[in-house]
């Protein structure tokens, strides 16, 4: 961790998943911002990635354009990392952060992500993607809540998929129970440990869950995105899909530039209005 400057009229942004990709991109529009008559940094950009000197060289990028950037150590896999790094933002920045965005995740888009890891079975995947994506994308945002609720402007910025779009359940009892304007946080987090025991029965499909990991997570973190919204009426809570983008997770096959994926986030995370519990792409809101 290395400590920025920061004043006392700077926000506080931690953009997770952000040493590369759409979180770098995410993290470098929000650090271009500027303030004030003498152009200071509006922001100061915290990247929270498990690979820490990947992250340290990303922090020195930014840094070399004029941006206010820290790093943390964040591992989703690793409660100990959380906490840590919420104790550390809490006491370098004031006890507050103004900005979240959840941008870290796994994917399987192929067994072998490209040939990168050994085949990875399906149950799995499964296991490995809702641990990751879910949980731990839920702890790290419990462990922000009380920093965020103590900014003036408090926001959540969930990165989503059309991956996770309502339509990839095949059940529609199971869309209406996770689009359900009742659901609680308990209950949505039964359903996502209920997919992965019984993908690794081999019953997941008879038991009207699709066959994909990644989908199921981010079905969940839109839901949770909703929970929330309704939880914190004050705060903005919103998920956004960035397209199809040219990141490593997709072994570069995107055909939307990281950057302009980014975009929505970056507005969510700076515009003056409210928004809340709204799912967006390209700067729309959409239907789930």
């Amino acid at each position: 961790m290395a400590l920025a400057s920061v004043s006392s009229s700077q926000k506080i942004a931690l953009i997770t998943g952000s040493n590369k990709g759409i979180g770098y991109e995410i993290a470098r529009k929000i650090g271009s911002v500027k303030q004030g008559d003498d152009g200071e940094n509006a922001f100061v950009c915290i990247l929270g990635c498990r690979n820490e000197l990947l992250g340290q060289k990303a922090m020195e990028k930014l840094k070399a354009e004029g941006m206010s950037v820290d790093f943390c150590k964040i591992d989703l896999e690793d409660k100990d990392s959380i906490t840590s790094a919420a104790a550390y933002i809490q006491k370098t920045y004031g006890g507050k952060c103004d900005v979240l965005v959840n941008n870290a995740a796994v994917c399987f888009n192929d067994p072998t992500l490209y040939g990168k890891v050994k085949h990875t079975p399906f149950d799995e995947q499964a296991e490995i993607t809702i641990r990751t994506n879910f949980f731990g994308t839920l702890a790290l945002t419990e462990a922000m809540l009380p920093l965020l609720e103590k900014s003036e402007s408090g926001r959540i910025i969930n990165i989503a998929s059309s991956a996770g779009r309502l339509s990839i359940l095949p059940s529609q009892e199971r869309r209406d129970a996770f689009s359900s304007e009742t659901l609680e946080l308990k209950e949505l987090q039964g359903f996502m440990k209920d997919f992965v025991k019984a993908a690794k029965d081999g019953t997941h499909k008879e038991q009207g869950w699709p066959n994909t990991g990644y989908g199921v997570s981010k079905v969940g973190i839109i839901a949770m995105s909703k929970i929330f919204a309704r939880k914190y009426p004050k705060m903005m809570i919103n998920t956004v899909d960035p397209g199809y983008c040219q990141t490593d997770q997709n072994d570069n096959q995107g055909f939307v530039p990281p950057e302009r994926g980014a975009t929505t986030p970056f507005l969510l995370a700076t515009i003056d209005q409210h928004f809340s519990g709204v799912h967006w792409y390209e700067e729309q809101a959409i239907v789930w």
